[in-house]
């Protein structure tokens, strides 16, 4: 149970220390007052989300800190594997500070926690239900959580999240691997094919230049085979030519060359002149006669150059970027053949996931098959206490068909998600005659409100002794009914302690502690506080919640009477 509960610096809190009691603790107090801030000052301990907001105005920090004794051997034992902190005398203190800038730090026992660990601790020393409980209660999507609850499956229902959460990312993974796998051979049958059309052209480096030289030559073969037979003629073959000029002038320099050794060296000189001119000679019928016997040369030649010209559009560069393109290729390719994805391995992970997801939800839906009734005949029993001696309340459990779905039933698919296939829905009728409607549709403030305290009270059947935290309960009830409730709250505290925020006198009246929050100025600035009331305030504060703030005689009276009818029912 919570056994302290300190505050600094939380909103319209300057400072702030209350203790609290065994059964059932009750804050009241003008709307406005604050009581709703120490409702969020407990929520915050229990790792609920900070915000700048909740700082007080000027200051930089604040921080709240509550102790709470723990009597369960379980969540003794829980806290000191968790968070490895030991328990004094059974008393545990959690600490939670909060910046207004830089986000905040938990303690549990004195050493730093993260905060996300609080919720875990919070689930096991208090449970909390305000105003948005209400609200989450009127989404169907939030039922299944709750007959979960009752039927003590919430550790199997984590561990099937968790296998579901791991289901959904091997199907991804496999789904990518499939999508690269993909991509991969495409990219290999690319590869290969680029590969093959570069090696089927066999480049070689300079060829192009060469080519475009022989296509000169041969758009060019008649004027250059009237010159080059020209040119022999004058330089060999006619009469006069100049290889006979020269051997003449050789032979008639002959007859001196030993003269000297500068005759001599002009007698090389002509007779390398006339080899020189020879093997001019010799080159030019070779290439009268090349150009004579391949009449289809050209054609050929402006085919492999057009070839040349396609594959470096497609490669860029020129024949030897081409090169370079295939060998690279060559590279990638190689690489690629290598790679390997382990998908079979990854399949057969994902299809033994898949059973656990399947095995484990199965179980689950036949689990709460089985329990829904027992919660139903709580549900109904308790709100027939409470002013609804008619109700009707079903837990509806159906399941629908998916192709995608990752749930199996036979050889359909199903629908679901992290909670599993079952789609689960309250039904609810107040009145006799009525037909059963979801509960978002038909339900009163008031009736919601009834119902959360018959689900809570159902809930804690199968619960040890906790901290429970009630912020409005009362919303849209009065009267009979009010009392009715107030009698549901005081027997809930017997078991277990009961913090309650409420508005009702017949509630206020039935508390065993009883605080009044109310507002203080001081130094020009509003301040919420808090003072536990002895018998006189009581019948003051409880006759202000009856008449307002103009305390009549008769509510005086009412108050006297509540409190002494609350004592004779405890």
């Amino acid at each position: 149970m919570l056994s302290k509960l300190h505050i600094e610096n939380f909103a319209l809190i300057d400072q702030l220390d209350m203790e609290f009691g065994e059964g059932l603790n009750v804050l009241t107090g003008a709307t406005g007052a604050g009581k709703s801030i120490i409702f969020g000052a407990l929520d915050l301990i229990l790792g609920g989300r900070g915000s700048e907001e909740i700082v007080r105005t000027g200051e930089s920090s604040c921080v709240v800190e509550a102790t709470f004794k723990v009597i369960d051997n379980e969540t003794i034992e829980y806290l000191r594997c968790a968070f490895d902190v030991p328990l004094d005398d059974d008393y545990i203190v959690i600490r939670r500070e909060y910046k207004r800038k830089g986000g905040g730090r938990a303690f549990v026992g004195g050493s730093q926690v993260p905060i996300s660990g609080l919720k875990d601790v919070s689930e096991r020393l208090a449970d909390i239900l305000g105003q948005h409980s209400h609200q989450a209660l009127l989404d169907p999507a939030t039922h299944s959580s709750y007959l979960d609850r009752f039927a003590d499956l919430e550790d199997q229902a984590a561990e099937l999240k968790s296998r579901y959460h791991e289901a959904v990312r091997l199907r991804d993974e496999l789904q990518a691997s499939d999508r690269i796998a993909r991509e991969i051979s495409d990219k290999i049958d690319l590869l290969t094919f680029q590969i093959s059309e570069i090696d089927r052209a066999n480049f070689k480096p300079g060829e192009e230049e060469a080519l475009k030289d022989e296509k000169k030559l041969l758009e060019n073969s008649r004027r250059i085979r009237e010159a080059t037979d020209l040119a022999v003629r004058l330089l060999h073959e006619d009469e006069g030519s100049a290889v006979e000029r020269i051997g003449e002038a050789e032979k008639s320099l002959g007859t001196i060359a030993g003269v000297s050794d500068a005759v001599k060296a002009l007698v090389d000189s002509l007779k390398a002149t006339s080899d020189g001119i020879r093997e001019a000679v010799f080159g030019l019928k070779n290439l009268s006669e090349r150009l004579d016997d391949n009449p289809g040369r050209l054609d050929e030649v402006n085919e492999r150059l057009n070839e040349i010209a396609r594959l470096r559009k497609k490669y860029g560069g020129g024949i030897a970027e081409i090169i370079e393109y295939g060998n690279n290729s060559q590279e990638e390719l190689a690489k690629l053949k290598t790679r390997e994805l382990d998908t079979d391995t990854l399949k057969r992970r994902y299809d033994d996931v898949l059973k656990e997801v399947n095995r484990l939800a199965a179980g689950i839906s036949a689990a709460r098959h089985e329990a829904r009734s027992g919660l139903e005949k709580a549900v109904v029993e308790k709100l027939a206490t409470m002013g609804i001696p008619k109700a009707r309340f079903v837990v509806e459990i159906t399941k629908a068909e998916s192709v995608g779905g990752l749930y199996s039933d036979g050889d359909r698919r199903l629908a679901g998600d992290a909670n599993g296939f079952d789609i689960v829905e309250f039904q609810f009728c107040a009145n006799p005659g009525e037909g059963l409607k979801p509960l978002a549709r038909i339900a009163s403030g008031g009736e919601i409100s009834r119902i959360m305290l018959a689900l809570k009270n159902a809930f804690l059947r199968r619960k040890g002794s906790t901290c429970e935290v009630f912020d409005e309960i009362d919303v849209g009830i009065s009267g009979e009914v009010a009392a009715k409730v107030a009698r549901q709250l005081k027997e809930l505290s017997k078991k277990h302690q009961v913090i309650c925020i409420t508005h009702l006198a017949q509630i206020a009246s039935t508390a065993d502690r009883h605080f009044r929050v109310f507002k203080s100025a001081q130094k020009g600035r509003s301040m919420t506080k808090v003072e536990v009331l002895g018998r006189d305030d009581r019948v003051r504060e409880i006759a202000s919640l009856i008449s307002g703030e103009r305390i009549s005689q008769k509510a005086l009276a009412g108050a006297e009477e509540l409190l002494r009818n609350s004592s004779k029912d405890s």
